[in-house]
């Protein structure tokens, strides 16, 4: 994208909005559908050929979940609808049992992998079939949206989750991210108080628990008495893709409920991300980051993908895209608008496939290409969220008279 593209918002908001109809959603149309078994299929290469025909739970949910919100919140187009419920479908069909989704099946739906015990994949076909009841009008979806996400938080505030460590040395902020946007996505469908005073405890414990004021980051784990464990790696981990992502939950918190604390507390906890996860020497979001600047290394954390520290991958960057851009509408600080051109043009120069579009999954630290993926697990999620986050974000904002 051309630099002059970012002279107004209004031309930032349009071109934002023509990626992600134009280039990210007609990539998957085009290529994820599975109509012969229902669903979608994600492991994609860069051509959109077909690298694994095994069906995550995650993206399948994500992915029905993202094309419901497209028709409900961008435009009714029937294309989107009609992916949403291919879906929503195999996500009935195979997805779950007994209240709880299975990991991985077979492209026909045979479980591969069991249950874990862990409650992401019910948060995603918790917000999946939120969403699919607004755009459908089947009001079966939204009930058992209902009773799935009280059921998880149940198991969630019994400490009935297992840690993916060994040991129960440290409370981990996973959980409680995904829960806090998974009761915001059913609060937009299905308004009710009882989803806010699930979401605000949550939100302070991310923001003032996991968020540290005297070492300006958020943790990804802290100790079992809520400080920073800084003898081990993995209690110095800093992954600044998922910072971004609970920091902006945090801010959308705040501002629905026109809480200034809580406001001003997750744009610091953003700007903290940003100043350490940006890699000054090659430009980038780090994958992960070493609090007091030891080797990051890998310990356990599967949030990158298997992917080494200083690897480039879309999510972080993607998450890192929106969360600063609302921060600076919130603020109007120019720094934070700074940060924001590095990294749209940082992300515009090297993730976009330019031939057969969609962006590039995974590239190392310079920026070149590591792998051909696009997709995988991740999937038809944070792209196109963000994208369409940004676009609602400058919608709502305004323009800037310095803009």
């Amino acid at each position: 994208m051309a630099k002059h593209e970012l002279d107004s918002l209004k031309n930032l908001q349009a071109f934002y909005r023509e990626h992600l109809i134009e280039n990210i959603a007609r990539f998957w149309l085009d290529h994820a559908l599975d109509r012969e078994h229902g669903g979608y299929l994600t492991m994609l290469d860069r051509d959109g050929s077909i690298y694994g025909s095994g069906k995550y739970v995650w993206p399948q949910a994500r992915s029905a979940y993202m094309f419901a919100k497209l028709y409900n919140e961008v435009e009714r187009r029937p294309e989107w609808l009609e992916a949403a419920r291919l879906g929503i479908e195999f996500l009935e069909a195979h997805g779950l049992r007994d209240g709880r989704a299975f990991y991985k099946c077979t492209r026909d739906g045979r479980p591969i992998y069991g249950r874990s015990n862990e409650i992401y994949g019910e948060s995603f076909v918790v917000i999946a079939y939120a969403h699919f009841a607004r755009a459908s009008g089947e009001q079966k979806y939204l009930q058992k949206a209902r009773e799935l996400f009280w059921a998880t938080v149940k198991r969630l505030e019994a400490g009935e989750l297992d840690s993916h460590l060994a040991t129960r040395l440290y409370q981990e902020h996973a959980p409680e991210v995904i829960m806090i946007n998974c009761a915001q996505e059913l609060r937009a469908v299905d308004p009710d108080e009882r989803y806010t005073q699930r979401i605000r405890p949550w939100v302070e414990k991310e923001l003032f628990t996991f968020a540290s004021t005297e070492h300006r980051a958020m943790f990804e784990r802290v100790g079992l008495d809520g400080k920073p464990v800084l003898s081990e790696p993995e209690g110095r981990s800093l992954t600044p893709g998922h910072a971004m992502e609970s920091a902006w939950f945090c801010l959308e918190e705040g501002l629905h409920l026109k809480d200034q604390r809580l406001i001003d507390r997750a744009v610091d906890v953003i700007r903290w991300t940003i100043e350490r996860g940006w890699d000054t020497q090659d430009g980038g979001v780090f994958n992960f980051v070493d609090v007091l600047g030891k080797p990051p290394g890998h310990h356990d954390e599967d949030w990158g993908e298997g992917q080494d520290w200083d690897a480039k991958l879309f999510w972080p960057h993607a998450e890192t895209l929106y969360a600063v851009l609302l921060a600076y509408l919130v603020t109007r600080d120019p720094k934070l608008w700074d940060w924001h051109v590095k990294i749209h043009q940082w992300i515009f120069t090297h993730f976009p496939d330019a031939q057969f579009g969609e962006w590039y999954g995974f590239l190392r630290r310079d920026g070149s290409v590591s792998q051909t993926l696009k997709g995988c697990i991740k999937s038809f999620f944070h792209i196109p969220r963000a994208l369409l986050k940004a676009v609602q974000a400058l919608e709502n904002f305004g323009q800037s008279p310095d803009r």
